[in-house]
């Protein structure tokens, strides 16, 4: 089953190249339409998101990897929850390789919307991004795009 993300923005986090086309290619599939955009590391990923514009559409959904160089996923997710203007975005701890329930507890502790851990194969991924098209795009609803951010 696909879903029609005609018009919604992906960010996907990840400092892993091979990681990134792997979900986008995914991603295409499973969500044709989406507009996938692509950051390195948390502080791209602040930045993106502090200066929304053409060529820089804000989120309807963040992929976040926790382990980063330079600024992690979690220390991002602080961040953007102490921030008025981003606090309603929703992002999902994916692509991170760790399992560990100490990992998932501090995911949602510093404000994730979900935690996902990563698939080892890429038919595991193509399933992981479709049941995420399908929940965030089919089933939920979500925040008006830029909600918050317009002083921005």
């Amino acid at each position: 089953m696909t879903v029609d993300a005609t018009g919604r923005v992906i960010l996907i986090v990840d400092d892993d190249a091979d990681d990134r086309m792997f979900a986008r290619e995914a991603l295409a599939v499973a969500a044709p339409g989406v507009d996938i955009r692509e950051v390195e590391d948390g502080i791209a990923f602040l930045a993106y998101l502090r200066s929304p514009g053409p060529d820089q559409p804000f989120p309807d959904l963040v992929l976040l990897d926790l382990k980063m160089p330079r600024m992690d996923g979690f220390e991002a997710l602080v961040e953007v929850r102490a921030d008025p203007g981003l606090q309603h975005l929703p992002i999902v701890a994916a692509f991170t390789t760790a399992s560990d329930p100490e990992f998932v507890r501090r995911a949602y502790a510093d404000g994730a919307n979900a935690f996902l851990g990563k698939p080892a194969t890429r038919e595991g991924l193509a399933t992981m991004m479709r049941v995420v098209a399908e929940y965030w795009f089919g089933t939920v609803s979500l925040p008006p795009r830029g909600l918050g951010s317009e002083t921005r």
